[in-house]
């Protein structure tokens, strides 16, 4: 949604109206009716309010999120498709769920979704067990494939391997050779 653009803010407004207690009119009555700017303003004074509302349970994004987004951003209705294929309630995903439930069945989604996977390539590893090396593969299954969460953990071990390792390497730096061979 584009919110510097016109149609989609009316757009926004008229699905926020027609789904209040309010009865429904038309997308082209309502146009009309926003036209009345006290009505515009009263409306977008309530998009605000429930902006900020919906803003307290966004997940915050941090640079690094930033970097790793692939392509254009999501829509709703395809993350909504893909928790109703997975087997969210399809009335509750489209009539009743809230804006701000969103993120925390997203992430039960990829929790489940992760656990699957890794489920997956262990019954791989365990299938193909018998018909290879298994001292060749020092870490298992994850010789097989490493998911990309799990380079990120891995990246973020070896940056704290290494920050430890200079800290260490400074101290012994810093101590004299009598230190070490008594003097």
């Amino acid at each position: 949604m584009d919110y510097t653009d016109k149609e989609d803010i009316e757009s926004l407004l008229y699905v926020m109206y027609i789904t209040s207690d309010k009865p429904g009119y038309t997308f082209e009555v309502f146009r009309q009716v926003i036209a009345d700017r006290r009505f515009m303003s009263a409306m977008s004074s309530d998009l605000g309010r429930i902006m900020e509302i919906v803003d307290q349970f966004r997940k915050k994004t941090t640079v690094s999120d930033l970097g790793s987004a692939e392509g254009s951003p999501e829509y709703i209705g395809s993350i909504v498709s893909t928790l109703i294929m997975t087997g969210l309630d399809a009335h509750y995903a489209l009539n009743e769920m809230e804006l701000c439930d969103l993120p925390l069945y997203l992430e039960a989604y990829e929790r489940k979704r992760k656990e699957e996977m890794e489920s997956s390539r262990m019954w791989t590893y365990f299938t193909m067990l018998p018909h290879i090396d298994a001292r060749k593969m020092k870490n298992g299954a994850r010789d097989l494939i490493v998911f990309p969460w799990e380079e990120e953990e891995m990246r973020k071990e070896a940056e704290r391997a290494i920050r430890e390792d200079a800290a260490r390497f400074e101290e012994f730096m810093k101590t004299k050779k009598t230190d070490y061979y008594g003097g």
